[in-house]
C-alpha cells in the first residue's frame, strides 16, 4: 500500500535471492571461524539453500554423541561484508548530510539519525553471537507457550559448539514458506487463520515480553510438518520497556 506492488517485489529479492559466494570461501570461513577443518565440524556440507544481502545458509548435518545424525542450518556472513558496509555507509552519510544542508523541508525527517540508526542495526546483525543470543533469549521466553490460543510459534535451537562471530549453526527448519500460497493451501493450513497466528504472535512477544522478532517479513517464516509457525533470522530484534507497553497497550 505505501510503495506499490512493483517495488515490493523487487526489494523482495533481497530477502533471500542474491547471489551466492563460492563453496570455497564458505569453507574458508568456517574453518577461520571454528578452528580446524570443515569435516571436523560438520559430516556434510552442502551448497547455499539461500542468500541475502549479509549472509548465507548452508544445509548440513552433524554427528550426535550417541552416533546419530541431525540436519543443521549453517548461516555464514559474506566475505569481506564490513568493509563493504563501511564503504556504503559513508556515501550513506554524504547524501543525508547534503539533504539536511541544503533542502530544508527534509531536515524534519533527520536523515542523518536514519543513516545512524541503519548503521547500528547493521553493526549488531554482523555479530552472529548475537543473534544466537536473541534466538536462545526468545525461546526461553515462549517456553511455556502451548496451543493456538498460544500462537503455535516457536524458533529453532541454537547449536552453540559450532557458532561463534561470523557462523552460527542452527537447528534445520523444514516447513513451507509462508509467502507460498499454493503450498500452504496444499497441505490444507487455513491462511487466515494462520494470519491470525503471525498477529497474535508479534503482539504476545511485543507487549508480554517487551522483546520481538523485527523483521518478520515473508522470507523469514515457514510453517513446520506440525502446523507450528517458525521464525528465522534474528538478526534484527525489537525491545519495549514496561512503560512503553503500558503506553501501546492503552492506546
Amino acid at each position: 500500500d505505501v510503495i506499490g506492488p512493483e517495488l515490493a517485489e523487487d526489494l523482495s529479492f533481497l530477502q533471500d535471492k542474491q547471489p551466492p559466494f563460492s563453496m570455497r570461501e564458505a569453507r574458508r570461513a568456517v574453518e577461520a571461524a571454528l578452528g580446524g577443518r570443515l569435516e571436523d565440524h560438520f559430516t556434510s556440507f552442502g551448497s547455499p539453500i539461500a542468500a541475502a544481502s549479509i549472509a548465507q545458509v548452508h544445509k548440513a548435518t552433524v554427528r550426535e554423541a550417541d552416533g546419530t545424525e541431525r540436519a543443521v542450518a549453517v548461516k555464514i556472513l559474506r566475505p569481506g561484508i564490513e568493509r563493504r558496509f563501511r564503504r556504503d555507509l559513508d556515501s550513506y552519510y554524504f547524501a543525508a548530510r547534503m539533504i539536511e544542508r541544503f533542502h530544508k523541508p527534509s531536515r524534519r525527517l533527520r536523515p542523518v539519525a536514519v543513516v545512524d540508526t541503519l548503521k547500528r542495526t547493521t553493526e549488531l546483525e554482523m555479530d552472529l553471537r548475537l543473534e544466537a543470543a536473541a534466538i536462545s533469549e526468545m525461546a526461553e521466553n515462549i517456553r511455556d507457550d502451548t496451543g493456538l490460543e498460544s500462537g503455535n510459534f516457536r524458533v529453532p535451537r541454537v547449536d552453540w559448539l559450532r557458532t561463534s562471530q561470523r557462523v552460527m549453526t542452527l537447528e534445520w527448519i523444514e516447513g513451507i514458506p509462508i509467502w507460498d500460497h499454493e503450498r500452504l493451501e496444499s497441505a490444507g493450513i487455513d491462511r487466515k487463520a494462520l494470519g491470525l497466528v503471525v498477529l497474535r504472535s508479534f503482539l504476545r512477544h511485543a507487549m508480554r515480553d517487551g522483546f520481538f522478532h523485527a523483521d518478520m517479513h515473508p522470507g523469514n517464516l515457514f510453517v513446520d510438518d506440525e502446523g507450528n509457525l517458525v521464525a528465522v533470522d534474528f538478526g534484527i530484534m525489537g525491545r519495549l520497556g514496561p512503560k512503553e507497553r503500558r503506553f501501546l497497550a492503552e492506546i
